[in-house]
């Protein structure tokens, strides 16, 4: 069995006020997000995981919320996705960051599915069952475990068919190849501080099945993906 590193506990830059960071940081570390998400398979994975859960259950219009949205690059995917298979979808993305809601706007234009606001993940704005489906990707790593709890409660509140949590996998490996790749094509004081700190401050499978288990969820799986990725999948009905 692999050796695991106890998890982290220091919080990353961007978990801190804006005055620990720059602007041109902040906008140039949302950037090389984007790149990860496309080419380490973090929006496949989303897409692949909303398409199996959205199967077989007709629907005129699905809602979609994704939480901690950033520059709003996954709601772009899955608006993408929906018109390929002529899918009608309302799609919100919240960030508790405003400087990351302005530059999703200013990257979705006036795309008719899309629409973002700020909220709190951790207080979110919305009635029971508000969405069809509510979606996270590589934030429940910045949360403590109580936290983490309290957050897959509060999405599953408002799920009215499921949830998707997606995050990093805690391990050495995936950490000293963070590390270096941070190091090999970024300048981004943000990115090389936060990528490594993100793993290990990220959760094991093990760990993550039972913060879900705690939350009450029930009807779960958790699934590993290629590059030290894992998702969490839970259908309310």
């Amino acid at each position: 069995m692999p050796f695991i590193p106890n998890r982290g506990t220091g919080p990353e830059l961007l978990d801190l006020s804006p005055e620990f960071y720059t602007l041109e940081e902040h906008d140039g570390g949302l950037a090389e997000l984007r790149l990860v998400n496309r080419y380490l398979g973090d929006i496949r994975a989303i897409l692949k995981h909303l398409s199996t859960m959205a199967a077989g259950r007709v629907r005129d219009k699905w809602t979609v919320l994704d939480v901690a949205t950033g520059s709003g690059d996954i709601p772009v995917a899955i608006a993408g996705w929906a018109r390929k298979r002529g899918i009608k979808v309302c799609i919100t993305g919240v960030d508790v960051n405003s400087q990351a809601i302005r530059i999703a706007r200013k990257m979705t234009g006036e795309d008719p599915m899309i629409n973002f606001a700020v909220a709190d993940g951790l207080d979110l704005p919305f009635r029971e069952n508000s969405f069809d489906f509510v979606l996270c990707s590589k934030t429940l790593h910045h949360f403590t475990a109580e936290e983490a709890v309290r957050f897959i409660q509060g999405i599953s509140r408002i799920a009215r068919q499921g949830y998707i949590i997606m995050d990093l996998r805690r391990s050495w490996v995936a950490y000293v190849l963070i590390f270096l790749l941070t190091r090999l094509f970024s300048r981004n004081r943000i990115t090389r501080f936060d990528g490594p700190l993100s793993v290990l401050r990220s959760f094991t499978p093990r760990e993550l099945e039972s913060l879900a288990s705690c939350a009450g969820a029930s009807k779960f799986r958790i699934s590993k993906e290629p590059f030290w990725r894992m998702v969490l999948c839970c259908m309310r009905h």
